[in-house]
């Protein structure tokens, strides 16, 4: 989560962000330049400020995968291999492996009651080390009876939302899919911000899916960030959506400013 502030329509993008700072410029008189500017600004913020968040994630405390020693002494003794396994994963940054020890974690049949709280609370640890790739995963304790558990897997899962290497079609899938699990509306609401993330043609596709495929905690908070997005009022149907596309459609730059680490499309 990040905290903004804005300056007013003299607010300029951070220095030294190169071509990416003359889209931010070339796009502030669009409609909805609210949302939009400050998207750029995020954005740009976020390649300007590049190797000081490098450092920062080099800087990150590896976790541990540490249990509570009651825990651990109700394990029997497969669960106990696979919490063993999970630990020297960690400790060799072996993502595949924690991802199938965990995978098999939740396919037991102690899964999810059966499985310790601080066993769970620490594969939700192991699994926002790795990021975005272990969303999956992750999504499977959206729905744990625990209610640390699941705010937990929340705050992650928004941690890899706005994870700056993904392309805007990777963030909008993730959030479409966020959308179906998370009944927290405060979290949806958060998460709804990254259609800013999102170049006009993706950001209005995803906006239609959520409207037909989110949970009610979802289509509770969805109109205010439309109209934040659109800048428009009453923007409530696919007819209306597509009508503000045509309007506003894609510009140059934006394949490149919203295609993520790997510049897809």
């Amino acid at each position: 989560m990040w905290l903004f502030v804005f300056s007013g329509a003299e607010s300029k993008p951070p220095a030294d962000t190169g071509k990416k700072q003359s889209i931010v410029e070339k796009k502030s008189g669009r409609a909805g330049k609210k949302s939009k500017a400050l998207s750029r600004r995020r954005k740009g913020e976020r390649v300007a400020d590049e190797d000081a968040d490098s450092a920062e994630k080099d800087e990150k405390k590896k976790p541990t995968f540490a249990i509570g020693d009651d825990d651990e002494a109700k394990l029997n003794e497969e669960q106990r291999k696979t919490i063993m396994a999970i630990r020297a994963a960690l400790d060799n940054n072996d993502r595949k492996t924690v991802l199938r020890l965990v995978q098999k974690l939740q396919k037991s049949d102690e899964w999810p009651d059966g499985i310790p709280k601080s066993i769970k609370m620490a594969a939700v640890e192991a699994l926002g080390w790795f990021g975005s790739s272990c969303l999956p995963e992750l999504a499977g304790f959206l729905c744990d009876s625990d209610e640390e558990v699941v705010q937990t897997a929340i705050d992650k899962y928004q941690e890899m939302l706005a994870d700056s290497e993904l392309s805007d079609t990777e963030r909008s899938e993730i959030l479409i899919q966020a959308s179906k699990v998370i009944d927290d509306a405060d979290a949806i609401d958060s998460m709804l911000f990254e259609l800013n993330n999102m170049r006009h043609s993706v950001a209005i596709d995803t906006i239609k899916r959520l409207m037909v495929e989110g949970n009610a905690a979802t289509k509770s908070v969805l109109p205010d960030n439309v109209k934040f997005y659109t800048g428009e009022e009453n923007m409530d149907s696919p007819e209306k959506l597509d009508d503000w596309l045509k309007r506003n459609p894609n510009e140059e730059g934006d394949d490149e400013l919203y295609g993520g680490s790997n510049g897809s499309t």
